[in-house]
């Protein structure tokens, strides 16, 4: 039974020794990944957005094309309103007849 207990010791330290995880990698490792990852996740964010203004500027030309084949005004601009008519122009006499006040 001794026996046993000193073979199945070694192996079972050497099992759970296994079981544990790596050794953590250095820090300028670990500061290079992060750095890696939000370099690509600001390329990806900014891959998204050329690509939502390329979406916007095509929307527009297509737009822009589609209502000149159809000859429609995009802009709507509200008639003139109708001018009232000017009053007429009184004629001045050269002479004032003034009378005096009292």
């Amino acid at each position: 039974m001794k026996s046993s207990i000193i073979i199945i010791v070694p192996f079972f330290l050497l099992g759970m020794l296994s079981c544990q995880k790596s050794k953590p990698q250095k820090a300028t490792d670990l500061i290079e990944k992060a750095l890696n990852q939000k370099i690509e996740t600001f390329k990806e964010n900014k891959r998204n957005e050329c690509y939502e203004n390329i979406y916007a500027d095509a929307e527009i030309l297509v737009d822009s094309i589609i209502a000149q084949q159809l000859n429609l005004d995009t802009i709507d601009f509200p008639s003139r309103p109708i001018k009232p008519n000017s009053p007429s122009v009184k004629d001045i006499p050269e002479e004032f007849k003034l009378a005096p006040i009292k």
